[in-house]
């Protein structure tokens, strides 16, 4: 009698089971574990409108994060990049200064995102609204003041390659003005956002700084009542700080001037605290320029600008008072040279005649030759007046 065995029968299924399921590929999931209640669409993406969308939006200087499909590849790289304080690139350190340009991140803020990425990095929508923005995307083109007085056209034949890395550019247009005006804010709109990291204007004849562009802060404006003249026929010197997008592009933009319609209470002047030209040996590291400025009279500043240029690690500006007191102004702890930005008070810092202004930077040299650098303050200051009367 032959009998036939069950079990051989379901140790051929089980054999050929596990064969069909090792052929399958592995299956890929969404999501890992989801251990957080903090999700992009409710939390994550207002900070994102808030501080992120200036360069991180379609066709802008850096990846989108407008929608939870854009965002959720890179929830490490964002943990990472804000715990080391890189993104976004904000270098004044919390306490040296207050500004009303300041795009860095609360202590909150970087605590929901690491809690977002930790956690699963959950959408908190469905799966089919997932390439949906969450918010609303503001528009990074237009001006922001409406209609400029005067609009002049920059850069009209700049051409970018693709892939280039950071060059800058300078140079000199007419204002077109046929009499002296009363400039109170400046705003720069470039034809191709991808390639611009920053632009800088001066007023040609005096090399006075008019105000500064970069992604996260686009117009320049001076206290309430307060205004730089131009001259009837001038020019001004721009300097754009471009680096090449994946495609070649165009470094073309517009300057649009505001003028107010009377002469203001305050003038605004040109004060720049320059140090002398200096040279770093090849290799040196931490190599200190110190320089300074006495005022003269009672001064009001609105704004700084440093201009530190290549190898730059560092730089501190302080005021020492006629009494004694320092004031720390700006401590850039960790300069980037290819983020660079003014650095705009929250309320103009008054300043007594005999007052110093003292700047420290410091430089690495990490080349074969030598470095050769001026670090620059621009100061935007005007004389003092009570406090009352400079809100802007």
């Amino acid at each position: 009698m032959h009998w036939k065995t069950p079990a051989a029968g379901a140790i051929t299924l089980g054999l050929a089971l596990a064969a069909w399921q090792a052929w399958q590929p592995a299956p890929v999931y969404t999501h890992g574990r989801i251990t957080t209640n903090i999700v992009f669409n409710r939390e994550v993406s207002q900070i994102f409108q808030k501080k992120c969308f200036q360069c991180h939006t379609e066709d802008n200087v850096s990846m989108s994060l407008t929608t939870y499909r854009d965002a959720r590849p890179w929830a490490v790289a964002i943990k990472e990049e804000i715990l080391e304080k890189k993104m976004p690139p904000w270098s004044a350190v919390s306490g040296y200064g207050h500004f009303s340009n300041d795009v860095s991140l609360t202590a909150r803020e970087v605590s929901l995102i690491t809690s977002w990425a930790d956690g699963g990095a959950p959408s908190g929508v469905l799966l089919a609204d997932e390439d949906k923005p969450a918010v609303i995307i503001p528009s990074l083109s237009g001006w922001e003041h409406g209609q400029p007085d005067a609009v002049i056209a920059v850069a009209a034949g700049e051409k970018v390659q693709s892939g280039s890395s950071d060059r800058i550019a300078r140079m000199e247009v007419a204002t077109g003005l046929k009499q002296a005006a009363w400039l109170k804010s400046l705003q720069l709109n470039f034809t191709d956002r991808r390639v611009v990291r920053y632009a800088a204007v001066y007023e040609l004849r005096t090399g006075q700084w008019l105000g500064t562009w970069t992604p996260t802060h686009p117009v320049s404006a001076l206290p309430r009542d307060v205004a730089i003249q131009l001259p009837a026929g001038g020019k001004v010197a721009i300097e754009i700080g471009y680096r090449g997008a994946d495609e070649d592009a165009v470094g073309a933009g517009e300057l649009g001037l505001y003028f107010s319609a009377a002469k203001p209470a305050q003038v605004a002047s040109a004060l720049e605290i320059r140090a002398a030209p200096i040279s770093v040996p090849a290799g040196k590291a931490r190599e200190r320029v110190r320089t300074e400025f006495t005022l003269k009279a009672a001064t009001a500043a609105a704004a700084l600008w440093p201009s530190l240029g290549a190898g730059a690690t560092s730089v501190e500006v302080t005021a020492i008072r006629p009494d004694g007191v320092v004031e720390p102004l700006l401590w850039l702890k960790d300069y980037r040279a290819d983020w660079p930005s003014s650095y705009v008070f929250k309320e103009p810092v008054t300043l007594p005649a005999g007052t110093r202004l003292v700047v420290t930077a410091y430089y690495d040299n990490t080349g074969t030759s030598v470095l050769r650098a001026r670090p620059t303050v621009s100061v935007t200051a005007f004389p003092s007046r009570p406090a009352a009367s400079l809100a802007p």
